[in-house]
């Protein structure tokens, strides 16, 4: 049996937006691959510690209204899961070095990206949610 071993969170506004980032270089000619904001979990950090963490690490911010979403497997051998927070921010943003760009999209938005590991699939659950 797995465990949770990464945490995301998805960011979301009150016009039903939600916050991805591109990160990394991307190669010529290829795609920017965008993602929700999460990591993995360190030790003996709780998930709520680990989103803490990197939001502030990410968008030195702080996220208020967090609230449990869903979980997911994202390894069936394992059953390792990641476990999926929504939360606000309503402060000024300040993207990491390492975060190229962000954007707040919404669901008719969606095809126009490229996500990473199953995230769009992630984000079409909290949309669905929202009805």
């Amino acid at each position: 049996m797995g465990q949770i071993v990464k945490c995301s969170v998805i960011i979301y506004d009150d016009f039903r937006a939600v916050l991805i980032a591109a990160r990394g270089k991307s190669k010529r000619g290829l795609p920017k691959v965008w993602s929700i904001f999460g990591k993995d979990i360190k030790g003996k950090e709780t998930t709520e510690q680990c989103i803490n963490k990197a939001i502030d690490k990410d968008l030195k911010c702080t996220l208020f209204d967090i609230t449990p979403f869903k979980e997911y497997v994202f390894d069936k051998e394992s059953g390792d899961t990641s476990f999926v927070y929504m939360g606000k921010v309503k402060e000024y943003i300040t993207p990491h070095k390492d975060i190229n760009e962000v954007k707040w999209i919404t669901k008719r938005e969606l095809d126009m990206y490229d996500f990473s590991n199953g995230e769009k699939d992630i984000l079409v659950d909290f949309f669905d949610s929202l009805k």
